[in-house]
């Protein structure tokens, strides 16, 4: 049944397509449109959000891009080998749709650079600014689609070191046409091209991307919703949940310390210590932004190949209470990454092309439970974070009962 006002399809243009969480992503969003799968993780399925006019996931047209060279179903199957996280029949029953999606991927090697290592031989910024907008267009005229949201799925950069030339939309434009790959990384030039072609933009890594006040700038100016940064989605969420229960019992942390392992494209990626940096930061400040005092909390990250995409985290969390008596704290969170992040991705592009249909631009505040490093939100506590988004969605609810043109500005 058509819903008046979003008679099109919405694309979600995936950065990082052929990825682990990406490739997910998309055999859970076939495979619950089949009726195979339940919609379980899925925080867009939970009253009130669930009552919100909010794309339905059958209306999803999945493409996007790659520097890897490597067949979506080949992607596809990789995941299934290395963890087990959907069975054999659910890939049988989705290799047409599989084979359909696998014209929408672009494979593109000339966005593998970064700061360190610019590669001019690639194109200039100017050229690949061109051929992401073409992208992106091409893709929304093949399937007449109302509106875009573009998710960056794509592993981490060395962390970007600020500039004057972040500062103003005329001086980051000027940065493109000097081709300063060594102070513009490919996240910005994405969240750049998808600004401009007026789509809604998803930061799930720790990179800049649309985080500089130049690009919020072309955010508001085209009229789009963004948001990021840093999924939320593991270790870190489990912190940001229990951090207020020691607060709230006046229970001093004097230690949190933690030590993640990994084996997927992401583990592989964050064994560099320049691409891990960003990460590790976004892990570390939010203890310290909850509490309220400084907490000793080393964290490492650890490549462990034969863990695949199945992470895992322990924490020792020394407290001290009454009469200054030390005690402590340890679990052990064990999660397959991916199958925690996909649908926090399917959520937010749902979020993100209601926010856009209903004239909304600018950061999405009201997502910032979904991330390690949200963006303009200095609340770092889940459940507070949260009531965000109920409130977000309770606002709209509202407005709808009393008949009113839902044309809400995006707050915090």
């Amino acid at each position: 049944m058509a819903i008046p006002g979003r008679q099109q399809q919405t694309g979600i243009w995936i950065l990082g397509a052929l990825g682990d969480i990406a490739s997910t992503l998309t055999v859970g969003t076939l495979a619950i449109g089949k009726g195979l799968a339940s919609r379980a993780g899925l925080v867009s399925e939970l009253s009130p959000m669930s009552e919100l006019d909010l794309v339905p996931l059958d209306s999803l047209v999945i493409g996007g891009q790659d520097i890897r060279h490597q067949r979506l179903i080949e992607a596809v199957e990789g995941v299934y080998r290395r963890s087990r996280t959907f069975t054999h029949e659910i890939l049988e029953a989705i290799r047409e749709e599989l084979a359909k999606i696998e014209d929408d991927i672009v494979r593109d090697e000339a966005f593998a650079w970064s700061t360190r290592e610019p590669r001019p031989e690639a194109g200039s910024l100017q050229d690949l600014v061109v051929r992401q907008r073409e992208m992106l267009r091409a893709f929304k005229k093949r399937h007449s689609l109302r509106h875009v949201v573009v998710v960056n799925l794509t592993s981490a950069e060395p962390q970007t070191a600020d500039n004057e030339g972040f500062r103003s939309l005329a001086q980051f434009v000027r940065l493109i046409t000097e081709n300063r790959k060594d102070l513009i990384p490919p996240s910005m030039i994405y969240a750049y091209a998808a600004f401009m072609e007026g789509c809604s933009h998803i930061n799930f890594t720790p990179n800049v991307a649309a985080s500089i006040p130049a690009l919020q700038a072309l955010a508001e100016q085209q009229g789009v919703p963004h948001y990021g940064n840093d999924g939320k989605t593991g270790e870190t969420l489990v912190k940001t949940a229990l951090a207020p229960l020691f607060a709230h019992r006046h229970l001093r942390i004097m230690s949190w310390e933690g030590f993640n392992m990994l084996g997927n494209g992401d583990g592989k990626t964050l064994d560099n210590p320049a691409n891990k940096a960003a990460k590790l930061q976004n892990k570390a400040q939010v203890l310290d932004d909850i509490l309220g005092y400084p907490v000793h909390s080393d964290i490492a990250i650890n490549y462990v190949p034969s863990l695949g995409d199945w992470k895992t985290a322990w924490d020792l969390v020394h407290f001290q209470g009454f009469l200054d008596v030390p005690m402590s704290l340890q679990f052990t969170w064990q999660g397959c990454d991916s199958i925690l992040a996909a649908p926090l991705v399917l959520d937010m592009v749902r979020f993100s092309e209601f926010a856009a249909r209903h004239g909304e631009s600018g950061p999405m505040h009201h997502l910032a439970s979904y991330f390690k490093n949200p963006m303009e939100v200095e609340e770092m506590a889940f459940f507070p974070q949260f009531e965000q988004l109920l409130s977000y969605a309770q606002q709209h609810l509202a407005t709808a009962r009393e008949g009113k043109d839902s044309t809400l500005q995006v707050t915090g």
